[in-house]
């Protein structure tokens, strides 16, 4: 009878578990749905995964992610090939500033005489053919000489014999000397001797001593040059400070004297130019002789030249654009400036300018503050930034990296561009990109720049381990042995089947490449297949383990059993 009530206990109790198991696994969400529609369903294609297949796989595209952000619709991913397609303004070349409402004009005007009650200028010397070095006391000639000399030499054959043979060699020695000449005019050098060297050309000299070397049965094998130039001399004077100009055998010009000495252009500073050579003095103004209206002369040895500065009659007045766009200057009067470019505008006022008899008139406008023309730039996060246009065009990608724009790996910039009624966007990398036309600013062009970054990079693995993210890097090109063969991956689970893992990728169809993995040699077809972004990693299970899950279950069940039968309840 004991037993009896045991069995019927135990058959009430099992299924009382069996009962529990069910609620337990019977839990679902109540979902009132009028689209009974199934999920959707992929076709599933296997592949077997070989080194071929790896390698074949290496080009397929790495397909990123960019994380936009904005307000409402904005913010949403979007794929890496999207933020780096870019659109450009046509390539166009730098305008001409347009004057406009706020902008400052200086106005400068000059009056000089050009000549004054003392001074005249004798007609300017013509351009002389170039005249060839004359050698003067101070300069300094550097021989360099190869003499050869022969030396005999007696060999005996043995000591039996009584004459020897006599040979004969050459050898070459080099000679070096230098020499000054003096104040007689002359210059001493080795193996040549004194020298009358004042007033004949280089060629003329090495001519003789050709000659000397000649006569002293020496080979003429020499090279005769001027090492240091002493002889001819031009003097500069700068308003009150002189200098020496050493001449050579290169043609020195005028233009040459005055750009070594920095002599230029200044407001205000009327420059005139003497020259005495021969006794007679000649006299130019700066201006006059780079207008090509004098030749420019080759500079004589003994020359001397003078930079003589003297103030001008100049006044100058400013004024800005008013709201009508005209400008107001004196003796010039209202001139419309909006709208023209500086060209057009010193055009206009030089036929307003009255000439004064007997002098030049000369005058000078230009733009001293720009107002009118303008760019907005806004960085992301940052308030905006007005870049004024000038008559200086503004590059596009200097005005972006002067604001501390710059290529970044781990995110994509792109920039915004509204000019027109239209806008054209572009990546940061395609703007400097080497070869790539530059853009200029223009006036009311609106600039806007976004950081955009990058999405992880993940890979799912599943089965008959926990589910597991991996991340991975374009920059690392991790593989699928970098996954399955590290510690605490999918293959480290003992549940994990060697066998049965697979790669999954692609849309419908999916492509489930095969690895059997049991033999460690597999790991270079692993090591070989890259992985890409949303890839699947699948291991299966092995089935004694679902077995053993079962079996989990029973034993408890079973030990319950093996007390009853033995009547070891209490």
């Amino acid at each position: 009878m004991t037993k009896l009530f045991a069995y019927i206990s135990i058959f009430f109790l099992a299924g009382f578990l069996i009962g529990c198991s069910q609620v337990l696994e019977t839990i679902d969400l109540d979902i009132n749905s009028e689209d009974p529609s199934l999920q959707e369903e992929f076709n599933v294609v296997e592949k077997t995964l070989t080194i071929r297949e790896a390698k074949a796989q290496k080009s397929y595209p790495y397909l990123r992610t960019i994380l936009k952000n904005g307000r409402g619709e904005n913010a949403q991913p979007i794929a890496e090939e999207l933020a780096l397609k870019s659109e450009f303004p046509k390539n166009d070349e730098p305008q001409d500033y347009i004057l406009g409402i706020g902008d400052t004009l200086a106005f400068s005007r000059l009056i000089e005489n050009n000549r004054s009650n003392d001074q005249t200028d004798n007609q300017w010397p013509v351009v002389s053919k170039a005249s060839i070095y004359k050698l003067g006391i101070g300069d300094t000639l550097a021989l360099t000489l190869i003499k050869t000399t022969k030396s005999s030499q007696q060999l005996t054959a043995s000591s039996e014999e009584q004459n020897g043979i006599i040979t004969t060699q050459q050898t070459d020695e080099t000679i070096n000397s230098t020499g000054r000449i003096g104040a007689d005019g002359s210059v001493l050098l080795l193996e040549v001797g004194r020298l009358e060297a004042t007033g004949k050309s280089l060629n003329e000299l090495r001519s003789e001593v050709r000659n000397i070397l000649i006569r002293n049965g020496v080979s003429p094998r020499f090279q005769l040059e001027i090492a240091e130039f002493k002889s001819q001399k031009a003097y500069l004077t700068v308003n009150t400070k002189s200098t020496v100009v050493n001449l050579n055998d290169q043609i020195t010009t005028l233009k040459d004297i005055l750009t070594s000495a920095n002599v230029g252009f200044q407001p205000g500073v009327i420059t005139r130019i003497r020259l005495n050579r021969n006794g007679k003095e000649f006299s130019i103004l700066l201006r006059d002789l780079y207008s090509d209206k004098a030749a420019n002369i080759n500079i004589q040895s003994g020359d001397h030249i003078f930079i003589e500065d003297s103030s001008a009659n100049i006044k100058t007045t400013t004024s800005i654009i008013d709201s009508e766009g005209f400008l107001v200057f004196e003796n010039v009067g209202k001139v419309k400036a909006a709208g023209r470019t500086l060209d057009e505008l010193k055009n206009e006022i030089e036929n307003l300018i009255q000439p004064v008899p007997d002098s030049q008139n000369a005058f000078q406008i230009q733009i001293t503050q720009f107002a009118s023309q303008k760019a907005l730039f806004t960085p992301q996060g940052k308030p905006g930034v007005l870049i004024p246009i000038t008559d200086t065009p503004s590059k596009l990608s200097e005005v972006l990296t002067q604001n501390g724009l710059s290529i970044d790996a781990n995110n994509i910039t792109q920039i915004s561009l509204q000019r027109d009624d239209r806008t054209y966007e572009f990546s940061l990398d395609d703007l400097l990109a080497p070869g790539r036309p530059d853009i200029y600013l223009q006036p009311e062009d609106h600039i806007s720049a976004q950081v955009l970054p990058y999405k992880e990079n993940k890979v799912f693995i599943l089965g008959g381990v926990s589910p597991q993210i991996f991340k991975i890097n374009p920059a690392n090109r991790e593989t699928l042995a970098d996954v399955l063969f590290t510690s605490g991956g999918p293959l480290s689970a003992s549940s994990a089947k060697r066998s049965e893992v697979y790669l999954l990728r692609g849309n419908n169809p999916v492509v489930a490449y095969h690895l059997d993995a049991q033999s460690p040699t597999r790991l270079i077809v692993a090591d070989a297949m890259e992985l890409r972004p949303n890839d699947i990693l699948y291991v299966a299970e092995q089935p004694i383990i679902s077995f053993n899950r079962a079996l989990a279950t029973i034993v408890p069940l079973r030990i319950l059993l093996r007390d009853i039968q033995d009547e070891n309840i209490p």
